[in-house]
């Protein structure tokens, strides 16, 4: 490539992340092949094409990509005139817990501060329509999680996610909101102001540089930079195929600490969520037992004792 010498690594990044079928995982592969973006625009199309998962479809994308350079050098002078910086994981600003991630997004957009970024995050997540109760407890919780010094983590979608930046909000503390949409394009609109105050108290993510509405897919993916960036995910309520559970198992796939409310009273599709992630090893707390998530997320080696120790027939105590 004649003039490789005058590209930065992030219009690399931006060439690959535009390239159609890629994804993160593939990208992440490129790079462990070749050992940088630089050098996988100057590798041979057979190269690519005999990597595991690639094919000479997908690798002519990839080669041909470069001739649109000056567009991606252009939606970087836009996204910047719209105060929205990009990064990629070489920039030193780059959220070091996504790092190690085998599907870090290779391009990462946000408005807002991020210098406390590193700070410990717990992501809190639930259903769209949660029940009363648990509009309560999200709001209490973020409140005790903030004046331990936690930012929260969640993905500005309706109903739990919204009361988890609106407490953290509320409680003088810092959140972080990842959507799953471009940063111009907010999902669901009706959390703009929302969203607004985040960037004011906080920073908003997307791994979208382009245009990009809503999707199921992009709203599950989303989920994979919820938890990555905390240290611990929290349940309150979520149906066992809701959006909130997709959260989970990522966080449990990172190897992150996973905490679910322990409901009582009659069954609800709505709990069942957590419900299935206590038994398989979540750590269960009640509705008043605030404090005691405190604690254990600020002596997290009470969750890994929790974690190793729990017997079979101790997961048997937290079912009817």
């Amino acid at each position: 490539m004649a003039d490789s010498e005058k590209k930065t690594p992030l219009e690399y990044w931006l060439a690959l992340s535009s390239v159609e079928g890629l994804g993160s995982v593939r990208i992440n592969r490129l790079i462990a092949r070749f050992g940088s973006v630089k050098a996988i625009f100057e590798a041979e199309l057979p190269e690519i094409a005999r990597l595991p998962s690639f094919n000479p479809v997908l690798a002519t994308r990839i080669l041909t990509v470069s001739g649109n350079f000056p567009t991606f050098r252009e939606r970087l002078d836009a996204l910047n005139n719209q105060d929205i910086r990009v990064l990629c994981p070489e920039d030193p600003a780059y959220p070091a817990q996504l790092k190690p991630l085998p599907d870090a997004p290779g391009i990462l957009c946000h408005v807002g501060e991020l210098k406390e970024i590193n700070t410990a995050c717990v992501a809190i997540v639930g259903t769209k329509q949660p029940s009363p109760e648990a509009i309560q407890l999200t709001l209490t919780l973020t409140t005790a999680l903030v004046s331990a010094g936690f930012i929260i983590v969640s993905g500005l979608a309706s109903g739990t996610d919204a009361a988890a930046h609106s407490g953290a909000l509320a409680a003088m503390g810092k959140t972080i909101g990842v959507v799953g949409t471009d940063l111009s394009s907010i999902y669901p609109a009706q959390n703009n102001s929302l969203a607004m105050q985040i960037y004011e108290n906080g920073c908003l993510f997307s791994e979208h540089p382009f245009r990009t509405t809503p999707s199921p897919g992009n709203l599950i993916q989303r989920n994979r930079i919820i938890s990555g960036l905390a240290t611990a995910t929290i349940v309150i309520e979520a149906q066992q195929t809701g959006g909130a559970m997709h959260t989970a198992r990522y966080a449990q796939r990172q190897d992150k600490a996973l905490l679910a409310c322990r409901w009582d009273g009659p069954a609800s599709p709505i709990r069942e969520g957590p419900r299935d992630l206590i038994r398989s090893g979540a750590f269960p707390f009640a509705p008043t037992e605030v404090d005691k998530v405190v604690e254990v997320l600020l002596n997290p080696e009470q969750l890994e004792t929790y974690m190793t120790g729990t017997s079979s027939e101790q997961m048997g105590l937290f079912e009817e």
